[in-house]
């Protein structure tokens, strides 16, 4: 076991270069001037007894404070790393207690035979409504569980985390997290951040997912996980060329949308990381032909 926990966490930190997230703090999400308070800043962190996201208003819609599920799994995965670091038992305590959370929080589907985890309030960007769910929140409580069972070795969490697995091998129409796409005859696996039956197909949390179930058959030799992983470098193969939008930009999106400055460097990481991995030209050759020198 203690072999397997140093390859764990040698695996988490080479492949840091394709976990981002938007920008975290634990700082105090207000500040007082001239008897007036200025709101958080948008998507800030605030890491209360359960982690609670900052999103004020989105698209129009007020949303305020909620609570992310996988923002839940960064923040308990961030107490993981620092208990490694530092060997503080507190860490530990605060990394258990939020994938416990996680835990009591799944939603049974199937007559049991899968979880998912949904958010409690909508997305407009992409019209989902509230109870919505997707690939990278389960990708991510996947990994917060895998490290909750690595420390604790209660093994209530790695049964969860099998029932998490099943939801990628059912369709999001029978409220899964896969999607069938078909192209030319030839039919293929996605597993989409934000799950609807037209989901936008968002790149970066699809290669971040595909990365997280690779890093959980090394860890855990889950011939599924292995099988998801090489479904979802297929797929990825495939449609990405779709993602090139020309000099030098990205699609964030099957939908159009420009990738920003942020997603467009993420999607470079990504793609550096994947050839590393796999050796497969596609990935160098989108790599250098997104990358800005």
């Amino acid at each position: 076991m203690r072999k397997i926990g140093f390859f764990l966490l040698l695996i988490i930190v080479s492949s840091a270069c394709v976990q981002f997230t938007p920008s975290q703090t634990n700082e105090k999400n207000y500040s007082v001037k001239e008897n007036s308070i200025i709101p958080p800043k948008k998507y800030s962190i605030d890491d209360s007894d359960i982690t609670l996201t900052y999103y004020g208003t989105i698209d129009g819609v007020e949303l305020g404070y909620q609570i992310a599920p996988h923002n839940v799994a960064m923040k308990s995965l961030e107490a993981f790393y620092r208990y490694h670091d530092t060997g503080n038992e507190s860490y530990l305590t605060r990394g258990l207690y939020l994938a416990d959370w996680l835990m009591e929080n799944a939603e049974y589907r199937d007559n049991g035979t899968f979880v998912v985890w949904t958010y409690d309030y909508p997305w407009p960007p992409y019209d989902l409504k509230e109870g919505w769910t997707g690939s990278l929140n389960q990708a991510t409580i996947i990994k917060a569980l895998s490290f909750a069972h690595l420390y604790s070795k209660d093994e209530k969490y790695k049964q969860m985390i099998d029932k998490s697995l099943n939801a990628f091998e059912v369709e999001v129409k029978d409220g899964g997290l896969r999607m069938i796409r078909e192209d030319e005859g030839k039919y293929y696996v996605w597993y989409p951040e934000y799950a609807k039956e037209t989901p936008p197909y968002v790149l970066n949390g699809f290669i971040t997912v595909i990365v997280r179930l690779r890093e959980y058959y090394l860890i855990s030799t889950d011939k599924k996980a292995e099988r998801l992983y090489l479904e979802g470098l297929a797929s990825l193969e495939h449609y990405l060329p779709e993602y090139d939008a020309g000099n030098k930009k990205s699609y964030y999106d099957a939908m159009g949308n420009i990738a920003n400055d942020h997603y467009h460097e993420m999607h470079v990481a990504q793609l550096d990381s994947l050839y590393q991995y796999t050796k497969n030209p596609i990935f160098r050759e989108y790599k250098e032909k997104w990358e800005r020198k």
